[in-house]
């Protein structure tokens, strides 16, 4: 801490370690001084764009604890420059054309910005393609979200994927028919990601989860501005986030080691078999917690959807049913396969099917990167 506060001495080890010990907010309040001596001379600009999605993403942003993530964001001197939700400017037309200038319009702020580059891009939601190949399915103003993401990409410093829609598609891509993907990603598939569909060649880091932990963006925010890499998995996340399963740390995962499983909700036990899917979601929130550190899902009896996977939400419902009932061959569950197959071999592979099925095949293109 002392490091910190004397300024730009900080590493980012350091930083990481004593940021994950208080939360992200608190830790940036408490050390703002040290945190924007350290990159100050970064001069960055934050551009957050909201594409296919329900804007909880921004709601979650906004709910980040004491201080608010606003305020975290203004003293360490980073400036949010456009956030359609958030500043003032209006989107204004006359004849068709944006009006007035950029004090009072937000198409045109939004222009200069992408003019002038060099800023760090937040995307939220899904960026949908259809119909026909069009985008109109989602629009500002009179423009598809996915051209308004082309044309901001490429001048861009660094982009971040916010929430499972802009990173994997999430809900967005199930719905068929918008044929929707994330940034970088379309679920498990890299080269059906937005970045390779338009021919874009950023640097994405993805900060998943339906809705993300408010300091997931904080920290890899100040990550980006410090200038380090960001070390990431074979999907794009921080490890120092997504680097466990859930499971592993789960406020209930004594009475999962004693057996104690519960077959109604609010009896206090484990919660696998009403669904909970903590041993394949890979996220710190057992020990970050929400709420400014407060509660999360399993601890307030709500089991884990792993909403920060590549496959949600499609490879883990329905939701409140063992990963061991979901099909495999239409209304073929596990169990039944193994019983009807192959017996004993296929009992073996039961729980390996349904992992390969929830975490996807995307080492067939990406083999770097810790696979698990």
């Amino acid at each position: 801490m002392d490091d910190l506060k004397n300024g730009p001495n900080m590493t980012r080890r350091a930083f990481l370690a004593a940021a994950a010990a208080v939360g992200a907010a608190a830790f940036l309040y408490s050390n703002a001084p040290g945190v924007a001596a350290a990159i100050e001379k970064s001069g960055k600009r934050l551009l957050w764009l909201r594409g296919s999605g329900c804007g909880g993403c921004t709601a979650s942003m906004l709910s980040g604890g004491n201080p608010e993530v606003l305020t975290a964001l203004n003293k360490i001197k980073l400036e949010l420059a456009y956030h359609d939700g958030l500043m003032g400017q209006q989107g204004v037309f006359v004849d068709g054309s944006p009006a007035g200038d950029s004090g009072h319009n937000s198409n045109i702020r939004l222009d200069e910005l992408v003019d002038e580059g060099g800023y760090v891009l937040v995307v939220e939601g899904a960026i949908p393609n259809g119909p026909e190949g069009s985008g109109r399915y989602c629009m500002s103003g009179a423009t598809p979200f996915k051209q308004i993401f082309m044309n901001a990409a490429p001048g861009a410093s660094c982009i971040i994927a916010l929430g499972t829609c802009a990173s994997y598609g999430g809900i967005s891509r199930s719905l068929k028919v918008a044929d929707a993907t994330g940034v970088s990603f379309s679920g498990t598939s890299r080269m059906e990601g937005a970045m390779a569909r338009y021919g874009l060649n950023n640097n994405v880091i993805n900060v998943p989860g339906c809705p993300p932990n408010p300091d997931w963006l904080l920290l890899t925010l100040a990550d980006v501005l410090s200038g380090a890499d960001v070390e990431v998995d074979a999907y794009g996340r921080p490890k120092a986030f997504f680097g466990s399963a859930v499971h592993e740390s789960c406020p209930r995962r004594g009475a999962f080691d004693r057996a104690l499983r519960d077959d109604g909700f609010s009896e206090g036990n484990c919660l696998y078999n009403l669904g909970c899917k903590g041993t394949l979601a890979f996220a710190d929130c057992p020990t970050r917690r929400w709420n400014d550190g407060g509660s999360m899902c399993t601890q307030s009896g709500g089991p884990c959807v792993a909403c920060v996977e590549p496959s949600f939400p499609d490879a883990f419902m329905p939701f409140f049913s063992k990963v061991e009932s979901r099909g495999i061959l239409g209304d073929v569950d596990v169990d039944t396969g193994a019983k009807i197959i192959i017996g004993a071999t296929v009992i073996g592979a039961g729980i390996h099917a349904v992992k390969r099925l929830a975490i996807g095949e995307s080492g067939r293109e990406d083999e770097k990167g810790g696979k698990r």
